[in-house]
């Protein structure tokens, strides 16, 4: 696969019809997450391997901007950089004027960096809608998260309510309930939309407490929370001098990656408007920091911004037996 443009001149400035030099589609591919627990119910008719989990980045520059009191972001998220963050953050310098994290999942790096604006968003509406919840009103949601008996027979009635799409109040909590005692966190639906997620066991860490909701809750109180396509939410929210943050699902052209867990979720078929918008979030003056797999086709678009490679740990499938090593690439033009 080639792009279409080489160089800046070859990149119009937010151009929102982007054409596509090829079409692109998922191979299909034997699902690898093998069945470790009891499941129940028509939600469990289909199952995908679980996505990558961060380890260690190796380069890195300037002061930390961040908050100097360490939150405790209130889900599990496969991906997550909650381990790394201190390392990314060494990338930036400087307090950036505004933060956009348009692929949210656990959202530490925005909550670590706590600028005076930041927008988070994601196209899953049910995570949204939990952290729409928890910026509102962290203690409602406490007391109906903790009214929840945790069990595994439990899990299952938790999970069938969560189906049938309660209020917004109910659903918030269901869905912390959900991510914490779930497998590894993750988050996945079948075709029907419904969430399908085993029971994952009773060791998956304290539950958040209710001051640590209501801490990320203050917190909250300067970032914007919407849902949406990770480009119209950049381009919508871009000014000069915002930084962007990139964390997209891995994706590759011959493997389907965990699509399960949204109908229209990052694909290779996203690369090509994924590099044309790093390209203009430079043009206009702004910054961003990338973190993924490293598929040469994107690494060779992005070589001029390369700045070391983050080793991660992806378990596929969950277990330890089946945990790999893998590379990450990371661009950012702080320091272009």
């Amino acid at each position: 696969m080639k792009f279409a443009f080489v160089g800046d001149s070859d990149i119009p400035l937010f151009n929102q019809d982007l054409a596509r030099t090829h079409s692109i589609s998922d191979s299909k591919v034997e699902k690898s997450f093998s069945r470790h627990a009891k499941a129940a119910g028509p939600e469990d008719r289909e199952v995908g391997p679980v996505p990558k989990d961060s380890d260690v980045l190796k380069s890195g520059v300037a002061a930390v901007p961040s908050s100097s009191k360490q939150l405790r972001p209130p889900l599990r998220w496969a991906g997550s950089k909650k381990r790394q963050i201190s390392k990314l953050l060494r990338l930036i310098s400087g307090k950036p004027e505004k933060v956009i994290e348009p692929f949210a999942g656990s959202a530490c790096f925005t909550l670590q960096l706590n600028a005076s604006r930041s927008t988070i968003s994601d196209l899953n509406t049910d995570l949204i809608h939990f952290y729409r919840a928890l910026k509102e009103d962290p203690e409602d949601l406490h007391v109906r998260f903790s009214a929840l008996e945790v069990s595994e027979s439990n899990y299952y009635q938790v999970r069938s309510r969560f189906n049938k799409n309660p209020s917004g109040e109910d659903k918030s909590a269901l869905f912390l309930y959900l991510n914490r005692y779930g497998f590894n966190g993750i988050y996945r639906v079948n075709k029907s939309g419904l969430y399908n997620v085993p029971w994952g066991g009773e060791k998956s860490g304290a539950p958040p407490s209710l001051a640590d909701l209501i801490a990320v809750s203050e917190r909250m109180k300067t970032i914007s929370v919407c849902d949406g396509d990770f480009e119209e939410v950049v381009r919508r929210e871009l000014a000069p001098g915002a930084l962007v943050y990139l964390d997209p699902p891995y994706a590759r052209d011959e493997v389907r990656v965990f699509r399960e867990y949204h109908a229209n979720s990052f694909s290779t078929s996203d690369w090509e408007r994924l590099v044309a918008l790093i390209y203009d979030i430079d043009r206009i003056g702004a910054y961003f920091v990338l973190s993924y797999a490293g598929d040469s086709e994107l690494v060779d678009a992005l070589r001029r911004w390369e700045v070391g490679r983050l080793e991660v740990t992806r378990n596929v499938g969950g277990f330890a037996s089946t945990r790999r090593k893998h590379s990450e690439f990371m661009a950012s033009n702080y320091t272009s």
